[in-house]
């Protein structure tokens, strides 16, 4: 990755004050990931952006997401088009593409520090480290979590095995870089604030990222099975999931 490429893997919207607070965190939060060999964009929004909860069909509480190249069409232009180089006479498709992944988090997470904003980071940092590492895997996942409410009305997304592991990985780090009584003292925070304004889906992911031990280790493999059993069959996982092994190699993109 050239410098110039360097330099806008770390987008804070035009504020410095965010690039001085906010990269030091980001910085901190990595040291703890074996990150994959992909090239990152970070974008860390100043306002917030009504096409995310719409559109996107993020919902009112997201605090941030993870999105492949491959998955940019759903973007708005401004982050679609950052996956890119800016276009020069002769440039070939393939070296125009600057970014294989992109890291959103929200406004609101950015300025909740911090423990706010490094459980947001972290969380989706392992999304990047399940997509790097066992891409199938984590379609799979992807998958489940768009398709289960067909199924399972009662079951509430954060159930989904990707989510899990990232949600425990976030309150591992964020113990690690903000102190165990701090990332407490947050949890119990959102989980009154969910309770104040009625998300029963969103409070019983921070009454499990409340109660479960940072030092948990999740098998994200054995945890999928299954799911991949029960719903055979009836979801689309986007991988043929009937194959020894379905979960090593790449995606056919």
């Amino acid at each position: 990755m050239n410098k110039t490429t360097t330099d806008r893997a770390w987008n804070f919207d035009g504020s410095t004050e965010n690039d001085g607070i906010l990269r030091p965190l980001c910085l901190q939060v990595e040291s703890h990931f074996s990150l994959p060999p992909k090239r990152l964009w970070r974008y860390f929004a100043t306002s917030d952006d009504s096409h995310m909860q719409t559109w996107m069909g993020l919902g009112e509480h997201y605090r941030g997401f993870h999105i492949p190249f491959s998955g940019r069409s759903v973007l708005p232009h401004y982050l679609l088009h950052g996956f890119f180089h800016p276009l020069q006479s002769g440039m070939l498709y393939e070296d125009s593409i600057a970014f294989d992944n992109l890291i959103y988090i929200r406004q609101s997470a950015c300025s909740d520090l911090p423990v706010g904003f490094v459980t947001a980071y972290a969380h989706e940092l392992q999304h990047f480290v399940q997509y790097g590492r066992t891409p199938k895997l984590w379609d799979v996942n992807r998958n489940l979590y768009h398709s289960i409410g067909v199924f399972e009305p009662n079951m509430i997304p954060s159930e989904i095995p990707s989510e899990r592991d990232a949600d425990i990985t976030a309150k591992r780090i964020a113990e690690q870089v903000c102190g165990v009584e701090a990332t407490n003292q947050f949890a119990e925070k959102q989980i009154q604030s969910m309770e104040n304004c009625g998300a029963s889906v969103q409070k019983a992911r921070w009454v499990f990222f409340r109660n479960v031990p940072s030092a948990t280790h999740y098998d994200l493999v054995r945890e999928t099975l299954p799911f991949v059993d029960k719903y055979q069959g009836r979801i689309d996982f986007g991988v043929d999931t009937k194959q020894p092994e379905w979960w090593t190699g790449n995606l056919k993109l």
